[in-house]
């Protein structure tokens, strides 16, 4: 009897283990993490609900964790802006709650006021730690892959579109290698962009150059078109290779919208940089300056290495070849000087392969320009502590003065788990370009639907069109702003570089 009684007695303790932890420790930790963020007197938890745990299948081997899933409401305490360039915004939020995009609402265009009320679902992710359990980081935010465009079936129609072509042309015979076809696809997948970008225009719509498939650019995109789509404005957004990519596409002739950074916005003008060997692109115009993409510089978080010159004779992934990114990358290292050569590896892959190898132990490092929080960054967390390295003062100047469109910011705190403190970095802008194909009436509507304050960014499924705001139009533009932008804006005419 008593032997019974034990065992149930236990069974009931392992039981509100598995539970995880309590409502107060639950409580405590998203208001800690709140004022991590934000400091003192920003914002309140006035009620925490739990909404169910599950175990955490990307645990260490031997390590038992629980994802703890909720819904929150918060009071602002005091006036803020969650959009600001220059303060803990929306990104810290999300990141401090362990939420998506979608998971956040009651952020107002503008600036939110004293007494407003932000519900979140958020998740946090525990270990256990004998008969207790200890907070790991909030969740990694993994996005879904974005649609190539709102119009239905053209997804499907892309696909067979593509296997058509190529073998329409011969392009894949049965003795073509894993290499050969991925370079028949891209090709091939160019192309059916090109012709998509054309006939769009023709049938009088606006194909817009994204980005890859599920990056920052392509959510963006893939958010504007569903938001401008209601308000009689047709977008059709094109996967992409990114920046660099999008600022020839429009050049050609290809699309008519293009996102790109604004250091690469302004080599295209001047002809310089990868853009040499086709001159000056002097009829490009920006619509607007729509959010900051700071420099991140990541390593693990028990790496030694404290700066960047300590990447010295390391192995640092630099990014993509051709793409806006690494050019900046490049930049930044030859400020602190340093060049690839002195390296012991320069490494050239995209974001997520970059922080799979710095998790492996095959990388000591990766630089990157991309908006905060990235959600890669921010899922990476999960399996490994990753720490952010500042840039010097000096070189931040010297890149300011040289390498106009770039200005200095800081990642601010909390805007990715276990980042206690801001940190200083440079930044470029993520610009919306046009060039002359576009009317001074046609680029003064689309100015003032993408800046409209009824735009639900975050339900749209992008944390970064949070950050939109006229005030920050014109920040990081190195280029001259189209004459339907100023009209949009009301700003007056800046003289053309």
């Amino acid at each position: 009897m008593i032997r019974a009684l034990l065992v149930g007695l236990l069974a009931l303790t392992l039981a509100a283990c598995s539970k995880g932890p309590d409502q107060t420790t639950l409580e405590n930790e998203v208001q800690q993490r709140l004022q991590q963020a934000f400091g003192a007197n920003v914002l309140s938890l006035e009620q925490l609900d739990r909404r169910g745990s599950a175990s955490d299948a990307n645990a260490p081997p031997g390590e038992k964790r629980l994802v703890i899933y909720f819904d929150s409401t918060l009071e602002v305490e005091r006036d803020q802006d969650f959009g600001s360039w220059d303060s803990p915004g929306v990104a810290s939020l999300i990141s401090a709650l362990g939420a998506g995009p979608r998971g956040l609402s009651g952020i107002r265009s503008g600036g939110n006021k004293q007494g407003d009320l932000l519900l979140a679902h958020g998740s946090l992710i525990y270990r256990q730690q004998g008969d207790g359990w200890q907070a790991v980081v909030p969740q990694g935010f993994k996005a879904p892959p974005a649609p190539e465009t709102i119009e239905p079936g053209v997804g499907q129609t892309r696909e067979q579109l593509v296997a058509a072509m190529s073998t329409a042309l011969n392009l894949s015979p049965g003795g073509t290698g894993v290499k050969e076809r991925a370079i028949i696809s891209d090709e091939v997948s160019r192309a059916v962009s090109n012709i998509q970008g054309r006939l769009s225009r023709l049938q009088k719509g606006f194909p817009l150059a994204g980005g890859p498939a599920a990056g920052q650019y392509a959510r963006l995109a893939q958010a504007m078109t569903s938001l401008l789509h209601p308000k009689g404005l047709q977008l059709m957004p094109l996967n992409t290779e990114g920046g660099l990519d999008n600022l020839r596409m429009l050049r050609r002739g290809d699309v008519v919208l293009a996102l790109s950074q604004s250091d690469m916005a302004q080599l295209a003008v001047n002809g310089s940089g990868p853009f040499a060997e086709t001159g000056p692109y002097s009829g490009l115009r920006a619509l607007a300056s729509l959010y900051p993409e700071p420099v991140h510089v990541l390593v693990r978080g028990d790496s030694p290495v404290r700066d960047l010159a300590g990447l010295r004779g390391k192995r640092v992934n630099l990014g993509q070849p051709g793409s806006a990114s690494r050019d900046t990358a490049l930049a930044v290292l030859a400020a602190h000087g340093l060049q690839p050569e002195d390296l012991a590896e320069a490494a050239s892959l995209d974001l997520q392969q970059a922080l799979t190898a710095i998790r492996d132990g095959r990388l000591d490092a990766t630089l990157q320009v991309i908006g905060a929080p990235a959600d890669s960054i921010r899922a990476a967390s999960e399996a490994m502590q990753l720490r952010l390295l500042p840039l010097e003062e000096s070189a931040i100047r010297q890149l300011e003065a040289s390498r106009p469109g770039t200005f200095a910011t800081q990642v601010a705190a909390g805007t990715y788990p276990n980042q206690t403190a801001p940190v200083p970095t440079l930044a470029v802008s993520a610009l919306l370009l046009c060039d002359a194909k576009l009317s001074a009436g046609e680029v003064d509507q689309l100015v003032r639907q993408v800046f409209a304050p009824d735009n639900d960014w975050l339900a749209a499924g992008s944390i970064q069109g949070e950050q939109l705001s006229p005030a920050n139009a014109r920040r990081g533009l190195a280029i001259p702003l189209h004459e339907g932008a100023l009209r949009a804006l009301g700003q007056p005419q800046e003289p053309t570089p």
